[in-house]
C-alpha cells in the first residue's frame, strides 16, 4: 500500500536524523533525541495531520540547558529546525502519495519561544 510505504520512508527520515519514531495505528510519532519536541503523523482517509507538538518538559529542559551554561536558545533553535525539517519531509512525501496535507506547527513553535522568554527573563 502506498501509504504504509509513505510512512516507512517517513520514519526513515527522521531515523537519518537520529530520531526516534515510533509507528502508530495510521501514523508514526517522531521524539527528538535531546528537546522535548515531537512530530506527530496522523492519516485517515486520504487526509494527513503532520503536527509538531512541544511536551510538558519543556521548562525542565529549558533549565537543564541553563544549568549547563549553554544559551538555551540556540539548542531549542536547533531542535526546531530538525524538527521542522522532519514536519516538510512528511508533509511532502505524503503529499506524493495524492494525500491533503495540513501542517500544525505555529502553536508550538509559539509555545518553545513563550517558555524560552519566561525562563530567561527570571534569570
Amino acid at each position: 500500500m502506498p501509504l504504509d510505504k509513505a510512512l516507512n520512508d517517513i520514519i526513515s527520515i527522521a531515523e537519518r536524523y537520529g530520531l526516534r519514531p515510533q509507528p502508530q495505528e495510521g501514523g508514526v510519532v517522531i521524539r527528538h533525541y535531546e528537546a522535548p519536541l515531537e512530530v506527530v503523523v496522523e492519516v485517515s482517509g486520504g487526509k494527513a495531520l503532520v503536527e509538531l507538538r512541544a511536551g510538558r518538559e519543556l521548562n525542565d529542559y529549558i533549565d537543564g540547558v541553563l544549568g549547563e551554561d549553554e544559551d538555551p536558545r540556540d539548542s531549542l533553535e536547533k531542535a526546531l529546525e530538525e524538527m521542522l525539517r522532519i514536519v516538510d519531509a512528511a508533509a511532502d512525501r505524503l503529499a506524493r502519495e495524492g494525500v491533503e496535507v495540513k501542517r500544525q506547527t505555529r502553536e508550538a513553535v509559539l509555545d518553545v519561544y513563550d517558555a524560552l522568554e519566561e525562563r530567561l527573563e527570571e534569570e
